[in-house]
């Protein structure tokens, strides 16, 4: 899977050269993950920045996880492209280049994580604590947190400038990201800031489970008034599991390849599924998301689609802005499931 240069003892991998075909058809999905992960999360910042029953602080955690997927879809991505087409040597005589795009994809990923995080205990607090969320998640309190969310997304390139781990061209990853193999320590602190988050969002969704049994009992005999609420937070509830699964099954894959490939045995094909797994999670999955399960995110898709293309001057509006600060503003954790 290699080929060698005119350099001495030196071999860099090809794969454009060496598996034409399997690297064509990669190339194509990642294209296609680029797209839709570049348009469809300016989408959400559009939405959100043309659309007034949009702009609340719940958002602004939507807003910050899309910055940091459209870094993920876009240059981070296309660098991965890049890689394929031009091979290892390229990255490999360009080390301060690669370093930068490595310090990119591990800060956006860690922080998109993070963000998901918050929008899970955002909308728990919203839905089982609603006396104390105006407090928690007031406008200040909430561009706090998420300036630190990139403050503590950048703490592991933090300590690879003190000399505690890499960063490299990896073989297998097929981009530039940290050495593997070199710092098993970095790696797992790396794991670290994957799998807390998933942590969080399972327990957030497991309380509001249980916040939705609970009211059920209660209004089992209210009638049909009852019936509808109840209707409603069933709803929530399904949406939320099936997100969740959605968010597992995207991330999983890449803790388990990192924790037991210790020995670097796995396939090449192996590492890439699960690194444009976790990628597509972030770039592709939640414009989807947002469009099925959020009626008012539709509509500001709408709302920004108009203004960008100014169709006859035509102004989108939302048919009940009366409900900004309770369920009309969730993400990929926990989207609105009016329709």
């Amino acid at each position: 899977m290699a080929y060698a240069t005119s350099e001495p003892n030196v071999t860099y991998v090809h794969y454009l050269e060496t598996h034409p075909i399997e690297t064509s058809f990669l190339i194509g999905v990642m294209l296609i993950i680029i797209i839709i992960g570049t348009v469809g999360n300016i989408f959400i910042i559009g939405a959100v920045a043309v659309t007034k029953s949009l702009r609340t602080t719940a958002n602004y955690f939507v807003i910050n996880m899309a910055i940091c997927d459209v870094i993920l879809a876009g240059p981070v991505n296309i660098f991965f492209v890049v890689a394929i087409f031009t091979g290892e040597r390229w990255f490999a005589i360009r080390k301060e280049f690669c370093g930068a795009l490595a310090f990119l994809c591990l800060s956006a990923c860690l922080a998109s994580l993070a963000c998901v995080a918050f929008i899970a205990i955002n909308r728990y607090v919203c839905i089982c604590k609603s006396s104390v969320y105006p407090t928690i998640f007031s406008k200040r309190n909430t561009i706090v947190v998420n300036i630190v969310i990139w403050l503590y997304s950048m703490w592991l390139n933090f300590a690879v400038f003190g000399g505690w781990g890499r960063y490299t061209y990896d073989r297998k990853m097929i981009g530039c990201v940290w050495d593997r193999m070199e710092h098993r320590a970095f790696s797992l602190s790396f794991l670290a800031g994957v799998f807390i988050p998933i942590g969080i969002v399972a327990i957030c969704n497991a309380l509001i489970f249980w916040k939705v049994y609970q009211t059920k009992r209660k209004i089992a005999g209210v009638g049909k008034e009852g019936d509808k609420k109840m209707d409603k937070e069933i709803k929530l509830a399904k949406v939320l599991f099936l997100v969740f699964l959605i968010f597992l099954m995207m991330n999983s894959p890449f803790i388990a390849v990192i924790l037991f490939d210790s020995a670097d045995v796995f396939p090449v094909l192996v590492y890439v599924i699960v690194v444009q797994l976790m990628h597509g999670n972030a770039s592709g999955v939640n414009c989807f998301v947002y469009g099925v399960s959020n009626k008012a995110f539709r509509e500001g898709y709408k709302n920004f689609y108009y203004k960008m293309f100014g169709v006859c001057g035509v102004k989108r509006s939302l048919a009940n802005p009366a409900n900004d600060n309770s369920m009309t503003n969730y993400s990929t954790v926990v989207p609105n499931v009016e329709t």
